[in-house]
This record gives C-alpha cells, structure tokens and sequence, in this order.
C-alpha cells in the first residue's frame, strides 16, 4: 500500500474510534439512567405501597390518641358544669356523644344551659389538645370566652368560677352580660351601645 492509502486509513481508524469512544460513553451514560430510573421506580412503588401504609398507621395512631385524650377532656370539663348522671364523649369524627342511663340523647332534647355547657366543654378542651400539639403557638396563654354562660343555671354559674381558675393562663377575656360573672374577673370593661353604635363606658 501506498504511503497515501495508509495515512487514510490510519485517519478513518481514528475516526471510527472516536466514533467508538463517544457510543462508548453514550451507552454508560444511557446505562446510568437506566439504573437511576430503576431505582425510582422501586422508590416510587415503595412509597406508594409501603410508606402509605406507615403513614397512614402513624396518622391512625396519633387520631387515636388525639381523641382519646381530646374525650377526656371534654368529659372533665362537662363534669365540672353540669352535674347530672350524663356520660359524654366524641366519636371518631370528633362528634360530641351525649347519654344517660345507657340511652344517647340528641342534642336537641338537652336544656339551653346544657347546651352551653357542651359547647364550652368542647371549646376548652379542643383549646387544650391544640396547645399540647403546638406548643409554639402565639395565642397558647389567651383564651376568649363569647357568651360561655348563656343559659346557665344559678348554680352553673357558681361552677363557672372553679372552670375559670382551672383554665391557667395568662390572659382571660370574656364577652358576657352575666352579672355574677364580673366577680369571678380581675377587670371590667363595660360598653354601651347609644344610636346603635357601641362604645366604652365612662
């Protein structure tokens, strides 16, 4: 062979090798994402089968332990309100359960001041499971009370005065037009309501 036809084919060797070379590395490359895609693929199937079902084992348990310590507290402060034989709880939608002598009562049938007392019994004790979870909250030491006592007995009202020193926090504000309720609270502020616009009394 001629000189000339040597370093051709010493140039189109070259050139097949970079050629080589290049699907070489396109391979590796293509081989890689095919191993990364595998591995997602396993990941996502993991996730959608194994981790939902942790979660949703985790998220059972917490709801579980969330309504168990929120009816307790719902029924300990129902206690402290109304003193009749009722037993109360929630159900596992947080739906407030009310009985007496075995039978459920439907809210409807319960007097106004029981009423209220079930209301307020859910407020603070929704109030105290909100602050256990989140114990960074702003609003943690404040708790604001709108009408509490509206149908309440004599005798609930006295009551109202052991829930209110068993409340511990900071700041108490009530909205009322409960008189005896001024003597259960450090300030009043009243107000005045004079062509239809309210303002503070003098």
């Amino acid at each position: 062979l001629s000189e000339i036809k040597v370093a051709e084919l010493k140039k189109e060797i070259e050139f097949f090798s970079r050629q080589l070379e290049e699907l070489s590395k396109k391979i590796k490359q293509a081989e890689d994402i095919s191993k990364k895609l595998d591995y997602l693929n396993e990941l996502e199937n993991w996730l959608s089968k194994k981790f939902a079902v942790v979660i949703s084992y985790i998220e059972k348990n917490v709801m579980t332990k969330l309504q168990s310590k929120f009816s307790k507290l719902f029924a300990e402060w129902f206690s402290m309100l109304v003193s009749d034989s009722f037993n109360i709880g929630i159900r596992d939608d947080f739906t407030p359960v009310i009985e007496q002598q075995d039978y459920e009562i439907d809210y409807a049938y319960l007097s106004g001041g029981e009423r209220t007392a079930i209301a307020l019994a859910y407020r603070l004790a929704l109030n105290q499971v909100i602050n256990s979870m989140m114990s960074k909250i702003n609003t943690k030491d404040i708790v604001i009370l709108d009408e509490p006592t509206d149908g309440f007995s004599d005798q609930q009202l006295d009551k109202m005065r052991d829930v209110l020193q068993e409340l511990n926090v900071r700041q108490l504000i009530i909205v009322s037009h409960e008189q005896k309720i001024e003597s259960f609270v450090e300030n009043v502020i009243r107000f005045k309501k004079e062509k239809g616009i309210s303002g503070i009394e003098n």
